[in-house]
């Protein structure tokens, strides 16, 4: 990778100095939006758990690829109402969030009035950008589903029972989620995009695609290394939370300390996501000379006019 290349490790070391710099203030943002969020989301899922949480996925997998029947519980009011309510406050963490670290990165005052002001006036181009990705993304796996749909009342009559089928299967399913994982790149600076620029909706997924061209593969990295611990955390919770749940050993002292622990890794993890996520688009704009300063080729780091960590944190 070339010097003035966002490079992912450069990304991580930043993006930890300014946390680290401005602690008392991100953590405050933390425990407004994040830990609440993933606090109520780990109730949530365990009070909506059935008896054997096991059996369930077993049986929901089952569904999948065989003719088994499997009725998925219906959607109530109180999921959408949870749902609504972690997307409001995903939205505010992501703007707070970032309008503090780009703020830190120049050695601005990091202020918590500032960053809720910052939150309250995103939110609905936040918003907007949010429904525009889902919807484009609803698209593309409606296409994928109805080709299946097609394939199964075709194809399938004379392949179901051979491995050609199962193969066109996973063949369309790997291309869907290589597909996804693409436009994930392209559109991975949009909510930075909206936050410190005036774009938003379909121009911010766009401006975000022109950000990233050149870094894509440092993009890549960077997604992946998040996902990868998103995925350990997962499956920590799924162990060591959903299973003992599920047993029947009900509700505890030690289940609570487990989701308070889970909530604390999970704000922290979404915390250095979002931060990372802002010093990568500082980055990306620097290396197109849309920024004050330039990135310096000798060394692959920012140059003189790199406004150093202050050593005051505002709360």
């Amino acid at each position: 990778m070339s010097p003035d290349r966002p490079n992912l490790w450069r990304m991580l070391s930043d993006t930890s100095a300014l946390i680290t710099a401005h602690s008392l203030h991100f953590s405050a943002l933390s425990v407004l939006f994040l830990f609440p969020s993933y606090f109520a989301a780990v109730v949530y899922v365990l009070l909506s758990l059935p008896s054997n949480p096991l059996q369930t996925l077993y049986l929901r997998l089952l569904s999948i690829f065989s003719a088994a029947d499997y009725q998925t519980p219906a959607v109530g009011a109180s999921h959408l109402l949870f749902s609504l309510i972690s997307l409001t406050f995903s939205i505010c963490a992501t703007a707070s969030i970032s309008s503090s670290t780009f703020n830190a990165f120049y050695g601005k005052p990091v202020e918590l009035a500032s960053a809720l002001k910052s939150a309250l006036v995103s939110f609905l181009p936040l918003l907007a950008t949010t429904l525009a990705v889902e919807i484009v993304i609803g698209l593309i796996v409606s296409v994928f589903l109805g080709f299946l749909f097609m394939t199964s009342n075709g194809i399938a009559d004379l392949y179901y029972e051979n491995q050609y089928y199962l193969a066109i299967c996973i063949a369309v399913a790997a291309l869907l989620v290589a597909l996804v994982f693409y436009l994930q790149i392209e559109w991975s600076l949009s909510n930075a995009v909206v936050v410190l620029e005036s774009d938003w909706g379909f121009a911010a997924l766009k401006r975000s695609s022109y950000l990233v061209k050149g870094a894509r593969g440092a993009m890549f990295s960077f997604l992946l290394f998040f996902l990868i611990l998103a995925g350990v955390f997962g499956i920590c919770f799924f162990k060591y939370v959903m299973i003992e749940y599920g047993s029947g050993d009900g509700w505890n002292c030690w289940l609570a300390l487990k989701i308070a622990a889970f909530a604390v890794f999970s704000s922290v993890l979404s915390l250095y996501t979002i931060a990372a996520t802002t010093v990568f688009y500082i980055y990306c704009k620097a290396s197109r000379h849309e920024l004050q300063f330039e990135i310096d080729a000798a060394n692959g780091k920012l140059g003189d006019d790199y406004a150093p960590l202050p050593c005051d944190v505002i709360v």
